[in-house]
């Protein structure tokens, strides 16, 4: 009772200055009136609530609002400027937030005019629970169990919540997987590679093919995420079908976009295993957790490279396959393997602790990714040597890094004629797993991610 009186009292020190108000509260039956799922749930409610705000144009005054959590529940207060829409207005869309909510029967938004009247419309609210007999006949009556209409509040509440916390997860996620993209598309120059003003050493594909695949492909990246998040079975090597149903989607995307040229067939599976990988992780925990990631990876990918490299088969061998048993190496699928070994030891502490990303860290970044990886592309057009000349030279460039030593390793690819593709593709996986990291405010060091 005090606290619902506290409440009056705030209204009425609004009204005293001639202002309207409008209120935020929640119909929870029962004691307490809130707990850890309800605070969560009011939050969605309050953004939403001033999302439609905003789209009729109606203006509060967020300076002056007031958000508590007592005895009485979750409460949020707010002056209304009426000066464009009469308060009837208000009362109108505020009614249709609450008939439009997927649990709008839970939510009561108030307004008080400016003489700090009670503004009602009038109309008798149908109970929540029955959905049949008007909800102040069922409070009066007790009609129905208070523990079992709190459970189902409760419940629906847990639901609502989780189904609004894995969409937003798998919008930040698809957007930090584009953003990784086109970060890596557009750093400029970059060895034997497409970016914003040179075709590197392709004659069949330019920057703007790139931006044209990576638009195409990036509305699938979200699908992944939510794949991940739904996903419970104990063995991860059974999401690999999963995840590269969604891939082979994409890669037709692609192909339609490109005319049929290949710009990320490799970051396609690479990008799809990752954000798959946080699907699952953010199912289990609140936070990025890169240890957990990893171990997420390598478990999707248990034995992928003997499973799909070292069997023979009767049909005539991929470039994968050929590579793999001349050299041994597994390509982006002994990448997966490792739990991103290359990118978690070599590219990522090349991008710790920047504040923001910036062409020079990236650029070493691909050096000291370039340094180590056995990339299939230039054994494939090039073979062993190219590739060992190639290693060295990043590895050198690393220890003096300037322009003039950058631009050898560009003329080297150019006069081989070497794309270092898989390279790029670990490169916009780092930059996805930096910025994941970034978007949680989380700090990391290289010595720790070394040492991993």
């Amino acid at each position: 009772m005090e606290a619902r009186e506290q409440r009056a009292l705030l209204k009425r020190k609004w009204t005293e200055q001639g202002l309207a108000c409008l209120s935020l509260s929640l119909n929870v039956p029962g004691y307490p009136k809130s707990n850890p799922t309800v605070a969560c749930f009011f939050d969605h409610c309050l953004d939403e609530l001033n999302f439609h705000l905003g789209a009729h144009q109606l203006a509060v005054k967020v300076e002056m609002a007031i958000k508590i959590s007592d005895e009485a529940g979750d409460f949020y207060l707010v002056p209304v400027v009426t000066g464009k829409h009469p308060i009837e207005d208000w009362k109108q869309l505020c009614e249709s937030f609450e008939e439009n909510h997927p649990l709008g029967r839970f939510v009561d938004v108030d307004l008080n005019d400016s003489q700090g009247e009670a503004v009602s419309s009038g109309k008798s609210k149908l109970c929540f629970f029955c959905q049949t007999e008007p909800a102040i006949h069922c409070r009066h009556q007790k009609t129905h169990n208070l523990e079992m209409v709190r459970r189902f509040m409760f419940d629906k509440m847990a639901e609502y919540n989780k189904k609004q916390t894995d969409s937003e997860i798998a919008k930040r996620l698809q957007g930090l997987a584009l953003k990784a993209l086109l970060y890596e598309i557009s750093l400029t120059p970059k060895p034997g590679l497409v970016d914003k003003f040179s075709n590197g050493s392709h004659s069949d594909m330019n920057f703007l093919t790139f931006l044209d695949s990576s638009a195409v492909i990036s509305p699938w990246f979200g699908e992944l995420v939510k794949a991940g998040l739904s996903f419970h079975d104990d063995d991860l090597s059974n999401a690999l079908p999963i995840i590269r149903n969604t891939g082979l989607r994409m890669e037709a995307a692609m192909y339609e976009a490109t005319g049929n040229i290949n710009t990320h067939k490799g970051a396609i599976f690479l990008m799809g295993l990752s954000l798959f990988a946080c699907g699952i992780l953010y199912n289990q925990s609140c936070h990025f957790e890169p240890e957990k990631f990893r171990s997420i990876v390598s478990g999707i990918c248990r034995n992928l490279v003997r499973k799909e490299l070292a069997v023979i088969s009767g049909r005539e061998l991929t470039h994968g396959e050929k590579i793999f048993r001349e050299f041994g190496y597994g390509g982006a699928r002994g990448e997966a393997e490792s739990g991103f070994k290359t990118v978690f030891e070599h590219g990522l502490p090349q991008l710790a602790n920047l504040e923001n990303t910036r062409d020079e860290a990236l650029t070493k970044c691909f050096l000291a990714i370039s340094a180590v990886n056995n990339d299939t592309n230039i054994l494939w057009r090039s073979g062993s040597e190219v590739l060992s000349a190639f290693q060295h030279l990043c590895r050198e460039i690393l220890k003096n890094f300037n322009e003039a030593n950058f631009s050898l390793l560009v003329n080297y690819c150019d006069s081989e004629n070497i794309s270092p593709g898989g390279s790029a593709d670990l490169l916009a996986v780092s930059i996805f797993v930096w910025s994941v990291m970034k978007s949680e405010g989380k700090d990391f060091n290289a010595t720790l991610i070394q040492n991993k």
